[in-house]
């Protein structure tokens, strides 16, 4: 299958951050991911990831937050779950460790196809209580997945995964909105996935403030049980 109008697009996709890549931040996010089934609907998920900021210390690298989250899925149908979880985050770990977060989050996801390749839907919303904050939090994304190799997904092969996630930021003072467009390869092995993915976001959509622009170059390990 000929690959290049998937990569001009992703060209496209992220050509103009490219264009202001002076006044961006670069981010590395390492994280792991463990997942276990309790029965064919229900299904259980803990992680743990850091947030590293590449060039906002004069060495060239800081570590801005660190979190780990559990969650709790059920399969309302084969194409149809929802979830809920639980997130605590450290802001500034080295330098302010009491700085924390702690978030409840609900979520809806739906897989629909184009053909044989499968589109996923995910409508999460988000209550972040902060110390002197409390933020909700609205976010929808859109993913598409498809192997490389074949009509579908095989032990031993590689995939890509392009997304568009959309969130707005809210409290009693303030709206805020975000968009986040991600471009990813992964490595499946049985039970096991590892992805390489290049995110960019755009923040202060809706304020006043300028708007700010964001590389996440993130790196995943899947286990699954």
């Amino acid at each position: 299958m000929n690959r290049t109008p998937l990569i001009l697009f992703i060209v496209v996709l992220f050509y103009p951050a490219f264009g202001i890549a002076q006044n961006v931040g670069f981010i590395w996010e390492p994280e792991f991911s463990y997942s276990w089934k309790q029965s064919d609907r229900l299904a259980f998920n803990s992680k743990t990831s850091a947030f590293n900021n590449i060039k906002s210390s004069n060495n060239g690298f800081a570590m801005e937050h660190i979190e780990t989250a559990f969650s709790v899925a059920y399969n309302l149908s084969v194409k149809t779950k929802v979830g809920v979880g639980y997130l605590f985050r450290i802001s500034d770990p080295l330098d302010n460790p009491e700085a924390s977060e702690h978030r409840l989050l609900q979520q809806l996801a739906v897989v629909s196809f184009i053909g044989d390749r499968r589109l996923s839907h995910r409508l999460r919303t988000e209550q972040r209580i902060q110390p002197q904050d409390y933020i909700n939090r609205w976010r929808y994304r859109i993913s598409y997945d498809f192997p490389l190799e074949g009509e579908r997904l095989d032990p031993g092969e590689k995939y890509l995964i392009i997304s568009n996630e959309i969130l707005g930021s809210f409290n009693k003072s303030e709206f805020e909105g975000e968009n986040r467009v991600n471009a990813g390869l992964g490595f499946y092995k049985q039970k096991r996935k590892l992805e390489f993915n290049i995110e960019y976001r755009s923040q202060n959509l809706f304020t006043n403030n300028s708007i700010g622009h964001t590389f996440v170059f993130s790196t995943t390990f899947y286990l699954n049980r």
